[in-house]
């Protein structure tokens, strides 16, 4: 009897021992579209750190109008249907020259934190450039479900 009680407590172990490593993922939503899509992108979005900015409602989108130096234009953002999808700007911040970009690489929901893969562009050493202050940045629409969290990250060697 001891045999049959000690299977059943080491199959449990094993199941639980492989399972608590797997990592939960989803590549696109429920009905298929993806988790992310790049719907713009801007020299001057007037962020001047780097890092990301997540805009829930066009009252977000509204407060982007007071950023010095923007040209992005903000009227597309305005039309998205915020209970399906947000807005997510991934910036360089303030870069001394032109020839510096971004780009959505890939996506990923990975236990419930939505990873945002870019690509990072930046000038050859010795490229003719523009001499100006510029603020590049990403404008991806995301997806408003499955996620609580959000990661930002460049894609290592931009591969």
């Amino acid at each position: 009897m001891k045999k049959c009680r000690f299977i059943p407590v080491v199959s449990c172990a094993a199941v639980l021992s492989l399972t608590a490593g797997c990592a939960l993922s989803q590549t696109e939503t429920d009905t298929g579209a993806p988790l992310a899509r790049q719907i713009g992108q801007s020299s001057h979005c007037g962020l001047t750190a780097p890092g990301h900015v997540v805009l829930r409602s066009t009252t977000d989108v509204d407060r982007l109008e007071q950023l010095p130096a923007r040209t992005l234009s903000l009227a597309p953002l305005r039309e998205l249907d915020f209970s399906r999808e947000h807005v997510v700007l991934a910036a360089l911040g303030q870069k001394p020259t032109g020839g510096y970009g971004v780009m959505l690489a890939d996506s990923e929901i990975v236990d419930g934190r939505l990873d945002l893969s870019v690509t990072v562009k930046a000038p050859e050493p010795g490229a003719m450039v523009p001499q100006m202050i510029t603020t590049p940045c990403a404008v991806i629409a995301v997806t408003a479900e499955g996620w609580d969290g959000l990661r930002v990250m460049p894609v290592q060697n931009n591969r």
